[in-house]
């Protein structure tokens, strides 16, 4: 056997590898996918019925399937145990059965937030501390702080971020005036 040969006999044999490894992945993704048959429990019912607090998922209610197709799409999937609207007298198919025994039970007490204070809400700054110009006549330049500790140094007649004026400021507070809200807040100094 020649050398050449003996490269075509394993170039041959590199290309059935290459066939048989194509053949039996593609068989292992066709075919079909094996399933186990579980059986379901026995659903039990307990004597003494949940709490309307109680938080557990009742399988027996999410599993039961629907008693007709007419039902489908009918259901306000956003209310617990709510029974479906009966359809109206005179349509037709309707039956005179009693609703389902299943009670209604009542919506949680909602925890509504308080009111909101009467008024318009108070000026979230903080008077720190003031500086005085070495000038005759110097101007006093006021340090403030909001909540979220950003610090503004302004002198009397400026205004802050854009909603409110300094209207006057002396050693022991300054007084600052809403202009949204037209009203003034007076701002004692920190200790």
């Amino acid at each position: 056997m020649s050398k050449q040969d003996r490269q075509r006999l394993s170039i041959l044999v590199i290309l059935l590898v290459v066939l048989g490894l194509t053949l039996v992945l593609g068989y292992q993704m066709n075919r079909p996918a094996v399933t186990a048959a579980v059986q379901a429990p026995e659903a039990k019912t307990s004597a003494n019925p949940p709490a309307p607090t109680d938080a557990r998922i009742r399988l027996d209610l999410v599993e039961k399937p629907e008693a007709s197709t007419e039902e489908v799409g009918r259901k306000n999937v956003f209310q617990y145990g709510q029974t479906p609207a009966a359809p109206p007298s005179g349509a037709r198919g309707s039956s005179t059965t009693a609703p389902p025994s299943t009670p209604i039970l009542p919506p949680p007490p909602q925890n509504r937030p308080p009111a909101p204070p009467a008024g318009p809400p108070p000026i979230p700054l903080k008077y720190q501390g003031y500086a005085v110009e070495k000038t005759p006549g110097g101007q006093m330049t006021v340090f403030l702080v909001d909540d979220a500790s950003h610090h503004y140094n302004v002198k009397t007649g400026e205004i802050l971020m854009g909603r409110y004026r300094v209207a006057q400021v002396s050693n022991t507070s300054v007084e600052i005036e809403d202009l949204d809200n037209s009203r003034r807040q007076t701002l004692p100094l920190l200790k």
